[in-house]
Order: structure tokens, then C-alpha cells, then sequence
């Protein structure tokens, strides 16, 4: 693995065209390119840091972890971690009381999925300069078994659902700070379910909180985006039945 030095070098000098180049998924297939924020200034990896490197006593502590949990799952919690597996902003409010209905206010929505897709540019950039194999993947005397259905790809740190949830709790409670309390413990419940299910390590959810913050931040500092954001707030309050 790089060293950190040249992993920054890297993000600073191509994470931008990266971006430029790549789609991210479904949500991010109609806008490959950062629309508010500048991944050049944007530091994503001084912000991640490194995940322990293979084999070393911190990386084989973090995988018994995930094994230990993976195998107290229940069938009710694994069904939870299954349906978590979905990013849009309707599945990370599942579980939360909270009166806002999927396919209603549209500017919440579209608002959201911006947000969402700026984020998964930036990450893409840093995942296309990491290779840690997921838990499930790792070749060990016991293997974590994975959640049924579809399987994640790709490098496991930093992990894209946490830095998706800690996006959306960050912008929620901007608009709607009474409910702070509940998206952090949604924040909590969905990160587990990537352990749950065997998909990440307790260092990639840490980093891609950390990511989701920090872009969350950037984003609200950033004057055409705020603008719009502050549009949007009654509406958001409205969908989330707040006063």
C-alpha cells in the first residue's frame, strides 16, 4: 500500500478527473462531475488517513470483530442489514418516526441526491486508490459469512454507506436540529449492518463517516449550494412534520 504522503499527492493531482471520468452507481450516472465542490481542495484522504495494513495485529483484531458480530446476527437483524443495503435517503429513514413519504417533495429529494452523488465522485476517486479486501473475502481459518443476495465490490475502505448516512444526518440536522438524536442513533444502526452482513471493518466505517461529514460541511459552506439548501429547509420540515 502507498504511503500516506504519495496517497495524498495522488487525491490532490487526480481525484477531480477521476471524477470527471467516472460514474458511481445508479445514483451518479447522470452527473459523473463535481457540481459544488473542488476535490482538489477537498483533502479526502488527510481526512481518512490509512486502514491497518493486512496481516498486522490491528487488521486481524478488526476482523475478529466483524466475525463475532456477523455470527450473533439474528434473522431479524439480518433482514434489517439487507434492506440497509439501499442508499437513498427513504432507506436510511427507515425505522425512524419521521412523516416524510417516499415519491413526495420533490426538492427534498432532488436536493438530497445531488448531495449523495457529489459525495460518490469524491469517494470513487479514493476508492480507485485502496485494495483492502472486504471481511468476506479474506481467507482465514473461519470465514465471516456474508449476508445472502448481492455482494459488494471493490475495496472495502473507506465504507460508502457510512460516509452516506453521516451525509444525511449532517444536512438533516441543519434543517431540522430537534431530530438530531435520532438520526445519530440511525447513523449507528445502519454503519452496524455493514458489519452485520460482513461487509466492513469498524476503520472503514470511521473513515467514511468521517468523509460524509466533511462533505456535508463543504457543502453547506459552499454559497450556491447553502442557497438552495435554505430553499428547500421549509419544505424539509414540512416532509419531516416539523413545527
Amino acid at each position: 500500500m502507498m504511503r500516506a504522503s504519495h496517497f495524498r499527492h495522488a487525491l490532490a493531482g487526480c481525484g477531480l478527473v477521476l471524477g470527471l471520468a467516472l460514474a458511481t452507481g445508479a445514483s451518479a450516472q447522470q452527473r459523473p462531475y463535481l457540481l459544488w465542490l473542488d476535490g482538489a481542495r477537498l483533502d479526502v484522504a488527510k481526512i481518512i488517513g490509512l486502514p491497518p495494513a493486512q496481516n498486522t495485529p490491528e487488521a486481524k483484531a478488526e476482523f475478529e470483530q466483524v466475525l463475532e458480530i456477523s455470527q450473533a446476527r439474528t434473522p431479524e437483524r439480518e433482514k434489517a442489514a439487507i434492506a440497509d443495503q439501499r442508499q437513498g435517503l427513504v432507506n436510511f429513514l427507515d425505522g425512524l418516526d419521521h412523516g416524510y413519504v417516499a415519491g413526495t417533495h420533490r426538492e427534498v429529494r432532488l436536493l438530497f441526491r445531488e448531495a449523495q452523488i457529489e459525495l460518490a465522485i469524491l469517494l470513487k476517486s479514493v476508492h480507485r486508490l485502496t485494495s483492502r479486501p472486504r471481511p468476506f473475502a479474506v481467507w482465514n481459518k473461519v470465514r465471516v459469512k456474508p449476508c445472502p443476495g448481492a455482494r459488494p465490490e471493490g475495496t472495502s475502505f473507506p465504507s460508502g454507506h457510512a460516509a452516506t448516512a453521516a451525509l444525511y444526518a449532517e444536512l438533516l440536522k441543519a434543517a431540522v436540529p430537534e431530530l438530531g438524536e435520532q438520526l445519530e442513533e440511525r447513523v449507528k444502526s445502519y454503519d452496524e449492518s455493514r458489519l452485520v452482513c460482513g461487509f466492513h471493518y469498524p476503520s472503514d466505517l470511521v473513515a467514511g463517516d468521517k468523509v460524509g461529514r466533511a462533505v456535508a460541511k463543504a457543502l453547506l459552506a459552499d454559497r450556491a449550494f447553502k442557497a438552495r439548501f435554505d430553499e428547500t429547509v421549509p419544505e424539509i420540515r414540512i416532509a419531516f412534520g416539523a413545527k
